[in-house]
């Protein structure tokens, strides 16, 4: 019954813009971009709306359903609108190109980056947010696209060669067929599998967000001057979500991890991921934290702190990139494989940096990242072997990925 009224919708839908584009007409020098279910401004669609609202002759638009980023964004001078506004649902139609950096569209369980239900007739470019090392899509243990029905799959099957069908039925706003953004051929490979994507729909560049930022924001000009300023070191948490009841212990709820964190002179930062149900944890306030909002664009921050735990984030790939080792915390790597995602990539053979079960060993490992450089070459070697596998450019540039996407 679910899926007769979501077809039914994505014609009906499908056929309003239609209509409407007839009076509205598209234009491809008019780009919306949106990110993280239209919560942030971050991520790869914020560097590179940046740039384009900088360096290039379109017209580029953010939309929103966030009030304060908006009023920010406005404030500087950029055009941005709130989501479910009617100049919104203007530029939706009137935009020729239509860009996400996660969900282009509602779904069961999240709200789209855009409203991708008016995509239709628009190009469409997926930029996603990061290098997956957990399992995605198709990839994924507990993928979505996995159906016990099979009266369901064979129907699916049936009609995937129907272009009229694949186009204006299956998926709102034409999100069937998209260009993605990949950092390398073998991540393309990913790609194209995970989101039954054809391999000449995946363009091989750099990641906007591992550019230089053009522009901060108040909350990070904030918390990057107390970077600059402090003589202590930064280190920054980043658990990816779970989507199971099982959870892990936050390190920082340790009274003895603590201990170490103020006889080191270590400063912990903290972010909460989008996705992620839980509650936020209490601590003490016996050594110095600070908790990100969770709106908070960490690519900002990648390239100036010094250590970062995480666990099967696609952070780490970010943190590689700048030549920087990684500390992976995962007590329930187990749990993960079997009950959670899983991987895309080997985890053994895409990680660079110490791999912590327990707490003790991640004090351990920290001290040895802070103090002991011996253990750095065979580390720095695997930097390397890692980043050389998961990006084929050396430097990230701005105007190469206009280039690759737009021309």
């Amino acid at each position: 019954m679910f899926y007769i009224y979501k077809f039914s919708l994505n014609i009906i839908m499908n056929f309003i813009v239609c209509v409407l584009n007839v009076f509205i007409k598209r234009e491809n020098n008019i780009v919306i971009f949106g990110s993280w279910m239209g919560k942030t401004f971050s991520d790869n669609s914020r560097y590179l709306f940046q740039y384009m609202h900088k360096y290039t002759d379109k017209k580029v638009i953010f939309v929103t359903r966030n009030s304060d980023i908006l009023k920010e964004l406005n404030d500087i001078g950029y055009k941005a609108y709130k989501l479910h506004s009617f100049s919104s649902y203007y530029y939706h139609l009137k935009s020729g190109i239509h860009v996400v950096c996660n969900v282009p569209f509602k779904t069961k369980q999240y709200k789209g980056d855009i409203l991708g239900e008016l995509s239709y007739g628009a190009k469409k470019i997926q930029l996603w947010h990061g290098i997956p090392l957990k399992g995605i899509g198709r990839n994924a243990n507990n993928s979505e696209y996995m159906f016990d029905n099979k009266i369901i799959n064979k129907i699916l099957a049936f009609a995937k060669s129907n272009t009229f069908f694949n186009s204006f039925v299956k998926v709102s706003g034409g999100w069937n067929n998209y260009l993605m953004l990949a950092t390398s051929k073998q991540i393309g490979h990913i790609f194209s599998d995970a989101f039954n994507l054809p391999e000449k729909n995946i363009v091989i560049s750099s990641y906007p967000r591992n550019c230089e930022c053009l522009e901060l924001i108040s909350d990070e000009e904030v918390i990057l001057r107390k970077i600059n300023e402090s003589k202590k070191k930064f280190l920054l948490y980043v658990p990816t979500f779970r989507e199971t009841s099982v959870s892990i212990d936050n390190p920082i709820e340790n009274k003895d991890f603590r201990k170490y964190l103020k006889k080191n002179d270590i400063i912990w930062m903290q972010k909460k991921h989008l996705a992620d149900k839980s509650t936020n944890s209490e601590h003490s306030n016996d050594v110095e934290t600070i908790m990100l909002p969770a709106t908070f664009d960490l690519n900002v921050l990648v390239s100036k702190i010094d250590i970062l735990i995480t666990d099967y984030s696609s952070i780490s790939f970010d943190c590689i990139f700048f030549n920087k080792p990684v500390q992976y915390y995962v007590p329930d790597i187990e749990h993960y494989v079997n009950a959670e995602r899983g991987f895309s990539l080997t985890f053994d053979d895409y990680t660079a940096g110490w791999i912590s079960k327990n707490l003790s060993e991640l004090e351990q490992n920290i001290s040895d990242q802070i103090n002991n450089r011996e253990t750095y070459d065979d580390i720095n070697r695997k930097v390397i072997q890692v980043r050389n596998k998961v990006y084929d450019n050396d430097k990230a540039s701005y105007s190469s990925i206009v280039q690759d996407l737009f021309n």
